[in-house]
């Protein structure tokens, strides 16, 4: 009788041991997630716990391409003159 109690008790926490590491697995990765993104980590861009697959807040023409990569587009140089006189007109 004890020994079924006992062999009962190990299954019930064998089965609640696998969800709650699952539970605290996933807050886990979601608060180093959130933290790496927070800080601007590059090691998130290398890690293999997360996949990036889509950029929804970068530069103008920023790409993502293969092996999570991306790519700045050059950008043009603009001279700004403010109420000041170029060698061809007057501001």
């Amino acid at each position: 009788m004890a020994v079924n109690v006992v062999l009962g008790l190990f299954i019930a926490g064998l089965g609640l041991a696998f969800p709650l590491w699952l539970v605290w697995r996933a807050y886990s990765t979601s608060r180093k997630l959130e933290r790496g993104l927070l800080f601007g980590d590059p090691e998130l861009l290398e890690s293999d716990r997360f996949k990036i697959d889509r950029v929804t807040l970068g530069p103008q023409g920023t790409q993502l391409i293969e092996n999570v990569e991306f790519v700045m587009a050059p950008v043009q140089q603009q001279s700004v003159v403010q109420g000041g006189v170029d060698s061809d007109r007057i501001y």
